[in-house]
């Protein structure tokens, strides 16, 4: 198990991520992922929503939440290999949405515009 480091001293801890707090696309979601699963407790993404004390023994314990789903696991050192190097979607047992909450509907709203919208005229 990996034992999780914050503030002076060893502690148990839960970290809450959500996907929905960064404006990242899935590309670099997945890049930033990767590389904070490495050295989880030393550093700070836009998409940690919280860090608790649970009061577990060594134990790192994630809830990654995208597309109206939640990933839970502990982290073992099998899966921060994993996680190290292709990010969170490692995980995942679902396609997420290559855009954060919100980016899909204004595309599928592009995409639903009047053809003669996009048509460009030539003299």
């Amino acid at each position: 198990m990996q034992t999780a480091y914050f503030g002076s001293g060893e502690v148990p801890v839960k970290i809450i991520m959500d996907r929905g707090l960064c404006d990242a696309a899935l590309s670099f979601c997945a890049r930033c992922s990767a590389t904070y699963f490495q050295k989880p407790m030393g550093t700070d993404r836009p998409c940690v929503l919280n860090v608790i004390d649970d009061g577990k023994d060594d134990v790192l314990e994630f809830f990654v939440r995208s597309d109206g789903r939640t990933l839970h696991f502990e982290l073992t050192d099998e899966l921060q290999e994993g996680l190290a190097l292709e990010g969170w979607e490692f995980l995942a047992d679902f396609d997420p949405a290559l855009f954060r909450t919100g980016a899909a509907e204004r595309w599928k709203k592009i995409d639903q515009m009047a053809a003669s919208h996009h048509t460009i005229q030539v003299e």
